[in-house]
């Protein structure tokens, strides 16, 4: 097949695309790391602003309970940073793996485009 005036793209995915997109993650979830531990001093600071009279009760356990949710957005972060990495990962090899395959049924090549040639 021959396209004149056009750009054939490669086929498959874009694994540098992929791993820059979990790069991405990892960094969201790097900034994450402290999170609860910065919630805890907020909820800490507001207590104690909050401890006059007529005073407000209940920043304790308000404050554990959301620093819990907060453990699990962090955890949920590098999880999702460490999904696309390894997705990116898995597909190259499939492509890689679907390029030679196709090479070896023919001494030609038998696509018109490139598999994973970005």
């Amino acid at each position: 097949m021959k396209v004149v005036g056009a750009t054939v793209s490669p086929v498959g995915m874009n694994p540098t695309d992929a791993y820059a997109g979990g790069d991405a993650s990892l960094e969201a979830a790097s900034r994450l790391r402290d999170l609860p531990q910065d919630w805890a001093d907020a909820i800490t600071n507001v207590s104690f602003a909050m401890r006059n009279p007529p005073g407000v009760t209940g920043w304790a356990s308000f404050g554990s309970v959301q620093e819990e949710h907060m453990e699990d957005v962090k955890s949920h972060a590098v999880t999702l940073a460490e999904n696309i990495q390894s997705a990116a990962s898995e597909g190259d090899r499939t492509d890689s793996d679907a390029s030679a395959d196709y090479r070896a049924t023919s001494s030609s090549p038998i696509l018109s485009r490139s598999i994973n040639d970005f």
